[in-house]
């Protein structure tokens, strides 16, 4: 049973013994403490609840952290991969070029115009490798900066979402133990004035 169903038991169990045209209420003092002192060995559990909160949004954090260091570790990955990619395609272009720079050379009666043209082909191929060894660590960095705001998205999802339950425990604990305030109120005023009658 919840502290809140144990609160209504103590209501109702002043409210149903009220004196007519008196105001006042008789009760057995004995058993409205001992409903107090149940609600009392119920507040840890509601405790022991946010305290499962808390370690619930360390797991989440955890989680995210270890996710973020997975696709940070495949981004990285996928980075090397890009690179080499176009590492080998420049290389591979550029060999290219030299074998028909080369050929083209050997034609002892195009000599000038082959050497010219062997050289256009070489700078075209080295643009061309530049530009994609450009693009392959734009694509890297792209992943790791998606890896990143993916990580700091769970986190923070995880944080609202802990502080939200914390604050509806903390004002449910905070309603509940006013609730049993108001009733050792009640029992101390009814011992003073069972002590002047």
């Amino acid at each position: 049973m919840s502290i809140l169903e144990k609160i209504e038991e103590l209501k109702n169990l002043v409210q149903g013994n009220k004196i007519p045209a008196t105001g006042r209420s008789m009760i057995n003092v004995e058993n409205f403490i001992e409903q107090i002192d149940e609600i009392t060995s119920l507040i840890p559990t509601e405790i022991s609840a946010s305290e499962g909160v808390i370690r619930q949004k360390e797991a989440i954090i955890k989680q995210a952290e270890d996710e973020a260091k997975r696709i940070r570790l495949y981004a990285d990955e996928e980075a090397v991969k890009i690179n080499e990619n176009a590492t080998n395609k420049a290389e591979s272009l550029i060999q290219n070029a030299k074998e028909e720079a080369y050929k083209m050379i050997t034609n002892t009666e195009i000599v000038i115009a082959s050497k010219n043209a062997a050289q256009e082909i070489e700078d075209e191929a080295n643009k061309e490798a530049e530009s994609i060894i450009e693009k392959g660590k734009n694509e890297a960095n792209h992943i790791i900066n998606d890896a990143e705001k993916m990580s700091e998205d769970r986190r923070k999802g995880a944080d609202n979402y802990a502080r939200e339950v914390l604050f509806s425990l903390e004002e449910k604990i905070a309603d509940t133990l006013g609730q049993v305030r108001g009733g050792i109120d009640i029992l101390d005023v009814r011992k003073e004035t069972s002590v002047a009658d």
